[in-house]
């Protein structure tokens, strides 16, 4: 009995041993202005864990939408393009100011990110770009979010890094799994 008892305590004490990943299956990101104003984005760039690459570019298969234009020459997908931080008319520049109002950007597929950037406006009304950030997944379940990220400062960007998600490893698994057999059999013998 105490050997399937110090099993049990192995196998529990492995599972704090996990491997970890950048953020995985991000599908769609979703940025507010966090003093209600208007949005003003001229980049944003999210960074694939393990290659580095920027999935949120349409050339990476990204759609992005918006709340509203400024004008037609301020539409969403220039947040997209790669070509930022700019200023406006080439940046994404919502019609309205409020809570209502959004950037969202939907990537080509599910995805694991390490970082996201937001670049704000390099001319004038820098300090609106204040963000409020949203990550799903391909079910609209909420991965993370955060509030309060400035991009007002001579940069004009906010680095944001992501949290890992946490995996446990395999053998950690298979410890576990043959401790609760262990309990298994032996609750078995004593009946």
């Amino acid at each position: 009995m105490n050997g399937i008892k110090g099993l049990v305590i192995a196998s529990l004490t492995t599972l704090s041993l996990n491997a970890h990943a950048g953020l995985m299956g991000v599908s769609e990101i979703v940025i507010k202005n966090s003093l209600d104003l208007w949005i003003q984005v001229s980049e944003v760039a999210a960074t694939e864990t393990g290659t580095g690459n920027d999935l949120a570019l349409s050339s990476a298969g990204a759609m992005a939408t918006g709340s509203g234009n400024w004008s037609a020459a301020s539409s969403p997908d220039k947040a997209i393009d790669g070509a930022g931080p700019l200023d406006y008319p080439f940046m994404y520049h919502s019609d309205g100011k409020g809570p209502s109002e959004f950037l969202k950007i939907v990537l080509g597929s599910p995805s694991e990110l390490d970082s996201l950037s937001i670049f704000g406006r390099t001319g004038c009304c820098s300090s609106r770009d204040v963000f409020d950030v949203y990550l799903y997944n391909d079910k609209q379940e909420e991965l993370f979010s955060g509030k309060y990220y400035s991009a007002a400062n001579p940069q004009h960007m906010v680095l944001i890094d992501l949290p890992d998600t946490v995996i446990p490893e395999p053998a950690s698994i298979g410890l576990v799994m043959l401790g609760l057999a262990g309990l298994g059999l032996s609750r078995r013998k004593k009946a």
